[in-house]
């Protein structure tokens, strides 16, 4: 990577100067970054990647204590033909656990008591979680003629108008805190579900679209598997983790980067120097200049605002700092498996905001995957915060378990102590595709289409699950690709 020079700069750093490869920049190292840089050094680039952290992954983070296995953030995450493609090119395939077969059994609150959610469409006219004018108002979904009241219509508004008030409260809303930890009276139906606008458009109700969709579609643009990358040895999509947790994942992408990466690197600065671009990064003490061919910037929206970007910068990356990330904090409980009389027979439970309650949602991650408490225990994953209850996430640890083990008492029959607690808190969560998001989606695109060789790339963009980030991190890094290769 180049010595750092007295003054700070770096010589023969990332410049692309010696060899003649083409130099890019990836500032940030959660699974997007970690993609687009795996890619895009496999393509033969010269790849230097930030991370302000002490090591790679964003929010993906394990932590295993007195035998219990933590994640800080995602629990699990469901493959693709393009994820399952990485995973076998980063040779972690053998380290896949899929989740156990009770995952398919999810639970929702309703009225302080557990109850099956529907998976399937016809399981929606016999659920307990419906009241039967609610299954009627699902069977006259296809009826509605009802149009939306604006182009940019709410989650909240198209339920209510498609299958009613109580379907939007027992079943969406929850839905969304799982995805979103989101509002659905806040988040916009067209960027944060833009399947669901689509079936309306295309077949004028979501029920005839369902049903359409059940035909075969070639995979939407941007999915298509990298050539680099083998044919995937699983063509269903599964439901997995790794026997060591989440952070296998970016282990493995950091490991197959090497000394690429740099670790408790911010970059500072960033601005244009002719037809390339100059980064400052590192603390203040010894910071450390570069200039490359390409910037890929794979962070948070959030953290533009630390940076020191020009005027002709700032005036677009104004809009995507703004991307609201409400608070979250994570908690990892431990319980003796004979205190807990609920059979955690399921992936986990949601809460809806009707029912008034802290527990957002939890998972029940012992039952779904091996090794995630000691013999004889279980572990319940529980969530707290989001757009409804970002203040609830700040409170300290007593507080909350304290809250939590009232709640998981009525709701699980816990009946003891925890053995173990683990609390993570994220001043910043989860990004909000809120009514009006296209502003966010113009000024990123503007950004880059006013200044070549930068790219903007993150889960603010087109979809915040892990699978969402790597077909990301793939789809930039086929953009640097392609304007890398049209230079002089």
């Amino acid at each position: 990577m180049g010595t750092v020079a007295q003054d700070g700069r770096t010589e023969g750093f990332a410049d692309g100067v010696h060899d003649g490869r083409p130099s890019v920049a990836v500032v940030g190292g959660g699974i997007t970054g970690l993609v687009a840089a795996y890619l895009l050094r496999q393509r033969g680039a010269r790849v230097t990647l930030f991370e302000a952290a002490d090591q790679v992954g964003g929010a993906i983070r394990t932590t295993r204590t007195d035998g219990f296995l933590a994640e800080h953030g995602p629990g699990a995450f469901l493959t693709s033909p393009l994820v399952e493609g990485l995973l076998d090119a980063l040779g972690v395939g053998p380290a896949v656990v899929e989740a156990s077969p009770s995952a398919n059994r999810r639970y929702v609150v309703r009225d302080g008591a557990l109850v099956p959610f529907p998976v399937r469409p016809l399981a929606m006219l016999t659920t307990p979680l419906l009241s039967p004018p609610a299954k009627l108002r699902v069977l006259m979904e296809p009826l509605v003629r009802t149009p939306s009241p604006s182009p940019d219509e709410s989650v909240a508004s198209f339920v209510r108008r498609r299958l009613g008030p109580e379907v939007l409260d027992y079943a969406v809303d929850p839905f969304v805190a799982g995805i979103f930890a989101g509002d659905p009276e806040q988040l916009s139906l067209r960027h944060a579900f833009p399947r669901v606008a689509e079936l309306e458009a295309q077949h004028g109700s979501l029920s005839r679209g369902l049903m359409a969709s059940r035909r075969r579609r070639p995979a939407p643009a941007g999915h298509e598997m990298p050539s680099e990358w083998p044919a995937p040895a699983h063509a269903r999509a599964r439901l997995v983790s790794f026997a060591d947790g989440m952070q296998t994942l970016p282990e493995a992408l950091g490991a197959a980067l090497g000394d690429t990466v740099r670790c408790r690197c911010p970059v500072r600065l960033l601005h244009r120097q002719g037809a390339r671009w100059v980064l400052e990064a590192g603390g203040e003490g010894a910071p450390v200049t570069c200039t490359v061919d390409a910037v890929v910037l794979a962070t948070p929206a959030h953290v533009l605002a630390a940076m020191e970007l020009p005027a002709e910068l700032r005036q677009w990356s104004t809009a995507v700092e703004r991307v609201d990330y409400p608070s979250m904090s994570t908690l990892v409980l431990g319980f003796m498996r004979d205190e807990v009389a609920h059979p955690l027979d399921g992936y986990g439970v949601l809460v809806p905001t009707v029912e008034r309650r802290t527990l957002l949602g939890a998972l029940f991650s012992s039952s779904l995957f091996p090794g995630r408490a000691p013999e004889g225990e279980v572990a319940i994953s529980c969530f707290v915060g989001g757009a409804a209850g970002a203040d609830r996430a700040r409170e300290g640890t007593d507080l909350l378990v304290e809250r939590l083990l009232l709640e998981l008492r009525g709701l699980l029959g816990v009946d003891g102590e925890p053995t173990f607690v683990h609390h993570v808190y994220w001043p910043k969560g989860i990004p909000q595709y809120t009514v009006g998001y296209q502003a966010v989606k113009d000024a990123a695109a503007s950004m880059e289409t006013q200044h070549p060789g930068l790219y903007l790339a993150g889960n603010y963009r087109n979809g915040v699950s892990v699978g969402d980030c790597v077909a990301e991190g793939t789809e930039v890094a086929g953009r640097v690709g392609r304007f890398l290769g049209r230079r002089p």
